[in-house]
């Protein structure tokens, strides 16, 4: 991924992430100190938490929609801390507040990041006070994350879930350890993960099993080299996919496909080849592609139960929850990202719209040509009237939306739906370019161009040293011999500067290591993976009436977690810094977008911190009770 030279700057900041993770507890502190009782949800969460507590396990809160998965993980940590040292005996609002920050600041990042070394293929040998890195502290700071890390809601727990989850099937798929026993565990969390709560379905089955079937795919295939849609689908018989980086896609190809099909040749967009191409090659091995995935057939099997047993998906409050479809929610998902993102998306989407000449040296990442392209015209004018025809036909906006003035996407509705009835319209625009940036957010990485590799035979013979002249005698004349030692001197000088064969064995166990070398670079996102992430967040988000960011935090941290490292800038690539001085400057300015994420972060927290805790209010209905502004 052309990274520079670590420097002292970054380690520093790597020891700091554990001393900045203590800002969750110190949250915590503040919203008990100011908000003793419980608040909204907690109303329904705490009492039921209570009840377990005392062993009333048949007692059940018809209003609570989600399973009890809170409530059991709260009973295990006290329980212990009980037994260790005989605390607490009761379960306050305080009580189990710190069992979510407990969960936000010890167990969710220890788990993220272990998924984020899987994933990205990194062997994290750091000692322990710099263990975490700092991707791995921005999603724990994230702010509809860190807001309900000092609340007692389910959020929290049913992301953990998914998370290890995660780390298991990666585990299975890798072959590590026993299968039997990592394929035992991702049962078991993936199954953890419905108690937390039920869109979790679409992550453990559909999300991690899409991944299982492309990796399944991609391990017994061989590469397509054509872009041809016939080559592709004749590939995929043949077992070839087609399943290019996202930074080589084609994400503006609409306009080349209107030429292709006017001059009769099949040419599509890099989404629809790889699209076309896994489903073409999953045809060839359907009992292996089946066989991989059992565990998430059983998985989405048992979530069927479920539902048949509960006669719907929610547990309480059916008549507020019933599922539907709600296609707007893949409009609003776009501008949230952008609004929290910006700070690692302004960079490169300013090397992508500014021309060369006007792009400082200091923000240039160097990227290709074909990443330097906005979508064209003509991919506007097929995407953007679909979005206008879902804001049109399908904006649903919630009863409990409109009703309840403490949540912020109250502010959002009036500002879309109550100043003009043109503005729900002109919001398409803002749609289409944020959901433009963050899909392309994958393929934002210059990738090296892999080494030339000779074709070596593995059984090639050592060559043998030409033999040498043998030596002259010496002249009995005294000029010729002065003459005679100057010119073989000479020969000998040319022939010790000349370099030492370099065997066919050699060469072959250099080409073994630049092959091993690049199986262990870590990995960038592919158009198979886009795919699949999009799949799985459009079915957990559609079939939801309701919108509020916390249904957004599952797939923000899905697409934080899998995006490339950053780049170094290109003056950096061309000439590696040589002093300390220079490697802490190039290491500050390939850092500095999650620096600024991590400001960014801390601002919105802070801000919306002290407004939920210090800037109350009373609803004329309720007089004396303070309502408080919240996501």
């Amino acid at each position: 991924m052309s990274s520079a030279p670590e420097s002292n700057l970054s380690r520093a900041a790597r020891y700091a992430v554990p001393f900045a993770l203590l800002l969750i507890p110190v949250w915590r502190t503040k919203v008990n100190a100011e908000v003793p009782e419980p608040y909204l949800d907690e109303v329904f969460h705490i009492p039921q938490a209570q009840a377990y507590w005392a062993h009333k396990w048949t007692q059940w809160d018809p209003k609570l929609t989600t399973p009890p998965g809170l409530y059991l993980w709260s009973y295990a940590l006290c329980a212990i801390l009980l037994a260790l040292r005989g605390s607490p005996t009761k379960l306050d609002t305080e009580a189990l507040r710190t069992t979510n920050v407990a969960t936000t600041g010890i167990f969710f990042p220890w788990r993220l990041q272990t998924l984020s070394d899987a994933v990205h293929k990194v062997r994290n040998t750091r000692p322990l006070g710099a263990w975490l890195s700092h991707t791995v502290l921005n999603i724990c700071l994230f702010p509809p994350l860190f807001f309900f890390s000092g609340l007692y809601y389910t959020d929290i727990l049913a992301l953990l879930a998914v998370v290890e989850a995660y780390n298991w099937d990666l585990k299975r798929a890798s072959g590590d350890g026993y299968i039997f026993f990592s394929t035992l565990g991702f049962l078991v969390f993936g199954l953890a993960a419905l108690v937390c709560r039920q869109t979790n379905i679409f992550w453990v089955s559909v999300f991690l099993g899409g991944l299982q079937i492309v990796r399944k795919i991609q391990k017994s295939a061989k590469v397509c080299e054509s872009s041809d849609f016939t080559a592709i689908v004749k590939g995929g018989l043949q077992n070839e996919i087609y399943d290019p980086l996202v930074s080589e896609a084609s994400l503006q190809g609409m306009s080349e496909f209107i030429d292709e099909v006017i001059q009769s040749n099949a040419y599509y967009l890099d989404y629809l080849k790889t699209s076309i191409s896994l489903a073409t090659a999953s045809l060839m091995n359907p009992f292996s592609i089946v066989a991989s995935v059992i565990p998430h057939i059983i998985i989405l099997g048992a979530f069927g139960a479920f539902v048949l047993w509960n006669d719907g998906v929610v547990l309480g409050h059916k008549e507020f929850h019933t599922a539907g479809i709600h296609l707007a929610q893949m409009l609003y998902i776009w501008p949230y990202f952008f609004f929290f993102s910006w700070p690692i998306l302004i960079i490169p989407v300013l090397n992508v719209l500014l021309p060369k000449k006007l792009l400082p040296k200091y923000l240039n990442y160097g990227f290709p040509e074909k990443q330097r392209r906005m979508p064209s015209i003509l991919a506007a004018l097929i995407v953007v009237p679909l979005m206008l025809a879902i804001v049109h036909f399908n904006t649903i906006v919630h009863p409990f939306s409109l009703a309840d003035n403490r949540h912020y996407v109250f502010y959002v509705f009036r500002l879309l739906l109550g100043i003009h009835p043109a503005i729900k319209y002109a919001a398409v625009t803002a749609y289409f370019l944020c959901g433009w940036a963050a899909i392309s957010a994958f393929g934002f990485s210059v990738i090296p161009a892999p080494p030339c590799l000779l074709q070596i035979s593995p059984t090639a013979k050592q060559a043998t040293p030409a033999p040498k002249a043998p030596a002259k005698e010496q002249p009995k004349d005294a000029k010729k011999s002065a003459r005679a030692r100057k010119t073989p001197a000479k020969k000998e000088i040319k022939q010790q500067n000349q370099p030492d064969p370099i065997t066919p064995e050699v060469l072959l166990r250099i080409q073994q290591s630049l092959i091993q070398r690049r199986k262990e670079q870590p990995e960038v996102p592919r158009v198979s993976f886009v795919l699949v992430w999009l799949a799985a967040t459009t079915l957990s988000l559609v079939t939801a009436p309701l919108v509020e960011p916390r249904y957004f935090i599952i797939p923000w941290v899905m697409w934080r977690l899998h995006l490339p490292p950053s780049s170094t800038l290109a003056a950096f690539r061309q000439r590696k810094p040589q002093s300390e001085e220079e490697r802490a400057r190039a290491d500050f300015i390939t850092n500095f977008p999650k620096f600024l994420e991590t400001i960014w972060f801390v601002i919105v927290n802070a801000v919306t911190g002290y407004v939920f805790l210090y800037k109350g209010f009373e609803w004329p209905q309720e007089p004396g009770k303070v309502q408080r502004f919240m996501w």
